[in-house]
């Protein structure tokens, strides 16, 4: 007994200082009112409808007892059923009582959790735009009907539950008596069961009220929304219940003082017929026989319904088509002249760099970097793309020894600044090209001022807290000599203040952790940081939106941030398709949380940024015409600061978000064509590429990429679009026709502030064939050559990768660029190896972009006619391109002296077979005669 007392003392104590840390978190960051505000709805509406439900239950359970005829005599009969009742008699009101509160409880906490439905119907704002069925405000279906339903489904559930424990309650009491020869019900039982199922029914005529409504939700047709069998059957159908029902709930209450059930069986076989004939069969037989063979006439107008809505849902209205040639010919000049475009061609893969920076850049054991970013900095007073990634704190890769609770949540406490690398280049170890790297922060390429990292993207299962403002320093960084390690303390406001021993005792009861009460390292200035995680903050700060699964990293001001986009969504918007966010997102990872659930609504509404330093979390309403957003501020007043209220070089770091953007195009594939006819034949749906980036392995006699091939996901540049005068950083996706592979369009999201959220959709040549990403991969590696080499580099403790390939417009042609990595088993640390360049046809592949863009344009350029004989090359040419291979050659006898000192065979051979190819090409430009063929491949001495 003493035990179960303690152990409900110590659950109530740790819920208690849950609930008061959870408190002072959201002091922290100034959100308090979320946490009042949605705790105040959850409390109001667990009451409203718990005690609602108990009342109804326990107050007819009550009636049941008081009209209870205890004279009626019982027919006894020994069965189990029998013994069962004279076993719960004695204990009747204890049963009654425990029942009553179980269901009120159940009830209050499914009431509690429908604070999001309440809020936005409380809060709700007109859209301003009407649906094409009923003409009622689309808000209407977006923030009155959900309520609605969920007012219907509360009273269904309570009268159901109430009339079942009613009709057991007067079995146990002798009114109902299944054995009896007679009457087997009591007169007074059955007016009380009359009066309970005339309620269902007559709660059963609102339902069809809104079962009308909700037609527009449809899914019967076509496509989503009201069909034509909706429209002029089920809907007819509807009305003539929802009159229907009244009815029978009328012949219900007449048989209040009658003793057999005629009424009410004749009440319920009409509701029931008029359900089955009006509503089920009519329906079918419309559906069958005047829709079915002529479903394109009848459909139609609900088809042109359903992509008009589905456009404006999505906010695809705006999108601006233009026609773009794809020209099969491309100058030197004309590259030149986008030399921008290419210098900020992305090279580098986001997981390949990731393995790469933690190999070179942690530096200290204790760092980790958990994801690898794009974006664009003035480098140098130029606008370039570069990829970023923060370097976090993660004690858990320290010696075992070393990880004590001290250690672990004293002195390894925070990530120390950010590492970004040339999207485009290499060096010539084939490794990346950082701009920024070490610890020197202040003085970088991109530079920081408080470059140290409390709050951000922390590796799985690291420690849930750390205290700051201890007696015990904190680890910094490394020293410049690497003999001792840089100390600091902790200066900012963020954390909880651990001013006082109750605070320390819920902190300790929170965690599990008796450190925190007894540790004398503690003090009255130490604050404990926790929900460092950026996601956790941003979703507790704003618990009622969807969510990027791509959170970002970015230098704003001289400090790092983090930045997220925050969604609204619905899936109550009349006539919109309804999908499954995470499947349309195009996501692999099911543990990335993203955005998720069904929704045919979607507003990129919020961008929320966190300070690294001191984890301040700012939620800016970025589409302030958004209802929905409108309706939370309504809401929550204070919680979103405005648009406006972003600093310029925030602004300038913004990202259309890869989510969003994903669900248009994958919306954008069916709903580019705007006339239902065009629509139903489905003869012009697109579908989007598959992704062919990924580990090569060999399969069937070639290499492939191994495991399955997902949709492509859209990807960053910074590149001159066709038609524009300037580089614009956007976010691009091409499209394939449905079950082909060859290109038809183009479509970019710009994300630089002037144009931000501007989508163009470039059209290619339909008079002929524009290879698409498939394609020209799968060009890539047929190439003998390409082949050959890649089957050398994926062999002998090597592997393969394949980056994303990218399709990048320059001037008015498309050119295609796959990287290509190799991972040797043992060293870890991927280098870009190859860079096919593919263009009408053609295919260059050096180890740089340069070259393989000038490979592939020597290729294509066609010699102009002549009449004589033409002059030979300039000597300038000559000259650089001979330089050009002599520095290949250096770089393939390097590596052949590096593969030979790790007795790497595989590695070596090949790079003394690619130093004799440049000989040979050395040969060829000087007009040497080539050296004799020989039979036997080089060998290491």
């Amino acid at each position: 007994m003493v035990a179960g007392v303690l152990v409900v003392l110590i659950w109530l104590a740790s819920g208690l200082a849950r609930f008061w840390l959870d408190l002072l978190w959201f002091r922290e960051v100034g959100k308090t009112q979320v946490f009042w505000g949605v705790l105040g709805v959850e409390i109001g509406l667990g009451l409203l409808t718990g005690l609602g439900t108990a009342l109804i239950v326990g107050g007819n359970l009550w009636v049941a007892q008081r009209i209870a005829v205890p004279s009626r005599p019982l027919v006894v009969e020994e069965s189990g059923a029998e013994h069962l009742r004279r076993a719960l008699l004695p204990y009747l009101r204890v049963f009654r009582i425990a029942v009553v509160a179980a269901l009120g409880l159940l009830v209050g906490l499914h009431g509690a959790s429908q604070w999001r439905t309440y809020m936005l119907w409380r809060n709700q704002l007109p859209f301003g735009d009407r649906d094409a069925q009923f003409g009622r405000d689309i808000g209407f279906y977006v923030f009155s009907l959900p309520l609605q339903r969920a007012v219907f489904g509360w009273l269904l559930f309570t009268l159901l539950a109430t009339t079942l424990l009613v009709v057991a309650e007067h079995w146990l009491l002798g009114g109902i008596q299944p054995a009896a020869k007679g009457n087997r019900v009591a007169p007074h039982v059955h007016a009380h069961l009359a009066i309970l199922l005339g309620c269902i029914v007559l709660l059963k005529a609102w339902s069809y009220r809104l079962d009308q409504l909700s037609l527009v939700l449809s899914p019967r047709g076509v496509v989503t929304g009201a069909s034509y069998t909706d429209v002029h059957a089920q809907l007819p159908a509807l009305r003539l219940l929802m009159l229907v029902a009244p009815v029978c709930a009328v012949l219900f209450f007449l048989n209040l003082r009658s003793r057999d059930f005629t009424l009410p069986v004749a009440g319920t076989l009409l509701l029931v017929l008029s359900s089955v004939l009006i509503g089920g069969l009519v329906p079918a037989f419309v559906q069958r026989f005047q829709v079915t063979p002529q479903e394109l006439q009848r459909e139609e107008p609900y088809i042109q319904r359903n992509i008009d809505a589905t456009r404006k849902a999505f906010n695809l209205e705006g999108v601006r088509t233009n026609d773009f040639p794809a020209a099969e010919d491309l100058t030197p000049a004309e590259v030149r002249a986008n030399t921008a475009t290419v210098d900020n061609i992305r090279l580098w893969e986001a997981d390949v760099l990731k393995t790469a920076i933690q190999n070179l850049q942690a530096i200290g054991q204790y760092y980790e970097f958990s994801d690898v970013d794009v974006d664009r900095y003035p480098i140098s007073g130029t606008a370039r793309q570069v990829m970023i990634s923060a370097r976090e704190v993660d004690p858990r890769n320290l010696d075992a020894s070393a990880q004590t609770w001290v250690n672990l949540h004293l002195a390894y406490t925070h990530g120390y600044g950010v590492v970004a690398a040339q999207v485009n280049q290499a060096e010539s170890s084939g490794r990346p090209d950082f701009i920024v790297s070490g610890f020197n922060q202040q003085a970088a390429a991109i530079p920081v001022r408080q470059p140290r990292i409390y709050f951000g993207e922390p590796p799985p299962d690291t420690p849930a807290y750390v205290v700051v403002g201890s007696q015990q320093p904190e680890v910094d960084s490394p020293s410049v000599s690497g003999q001792s390690q840089v100390l600091v303390r902790y200066d900012g406001h963020g954390g909880v203040q651990l001013s006082n021993p109750l605070r320390r005792l819920a902190a300790a009861l929170h965690f599990t952790d008796l450190n925190l009460l007894i540790s004398s390292n503690l003090n009255r200035r130490s604050r404990i940081l926790f929900n460092r995680d950026i996601r956790d903050r941003m979703e507790k700060a704003a618990p009622f939106l969807q969510w990027d699964a791509d959170p970002y990293v970015a230098v704003v001001d001289g400090r790092i941030v983090y930045i997220r986009d925050g969604y609204t969504t619905t899936d109550n918007y009349p006539y919109s398709q309804r999908i499954p966010l995470d499947v349309a997102a195009r996501r692999t990872d099911p543990n990335d949380r993203g955005v998720g659930g069904e929704a045919n609504y979607i507003r990129n509404s919020v961008k929320a940024v966190v300070d690294a330093y001191d984890g301040t979390t700012t939620l800016y309403a970025f589409d302030e015409t958004d209802p929905l957003l409108r309706a939370w501020r309504k809401a929550f007043p204070g919680l979103f600061a405005p648009r406006s209220a972003m600093s310029a070089d925030l602004q300038a770091h913004l990202r259309y978000p890869e989510d969003l953007f994903s669900i248009q195009t994958d919306r954008y594939a069916s709903y580019h064509i705007g006339a239902a006819r065009d629509f139903y034949s489905k003869q012009d749906f697109w579908a989007l590429p598959e992704d062919r980036s990924g580990q090569l392995t060999r399969g069937e006699g070639s290499l492939v990429v191994a495991g399955t091939k997902p949709r492509m996901r859209p990807y960053y540049l910074l590149t001159k679009l066709p038609g524009e005068q300037d580089e614009q950083f956007v976010l691009v996706m091409p499209f394939t026709p449905n079950n082909k592979q060859n290109m038809v369009a183009y479509m970019a999201a710009r994300s630089d502030p002037a144009s931000y959220g501007r989508i163009t959709l470039f059209s290619l040549p339909r008079a002929r064939t524009v290879f698409g990403p498939t394609q020209v991969h799968a060009q890539i590696l047929a190439d003998p050559d390409v082949a050959k080499e890649l089957t050398l580099f994926n062999q002998q403790g090597s592997t393969v990768i394949l980056g994303n390939l990218l399709t990048v417009p320059i001037k008015d042609a498309l050119l295609y660029v796959q990287p290509i990595f190799v991972q040797a088993s043992q060293g870890a640390i991927p280098e870009l190896r190859r860079v096919p360049v593919f263009f009408n046809n053609q295919l260059g592949y050096t180890a740089n972009l340069a070259d393989s863009i000038d490979q592939v344009l020597n290729r294509t350029t066609k010699a102009p006619p002549t009449s004589g004989p033409q002059p030979p090359a300039g000597p300038q040419t000559t000259s650089t391109a001979l330089a050009r291979i002599l520095q290949q050659q250096a770089e393939q006898y390097r590596r052949a002296q590096q593969a030979l000192k790790r007795q790497d065979l595989g590695t070596y051979q090949h790079a003394i077979e690619r130093l004799g190819q440049l000989i040979e090409q050395a040969q060829r430009l000087t007009g040497a005669p080539p050296p004799p063929p020989t039979t036997q491949a080089a060998s290491p001495p």
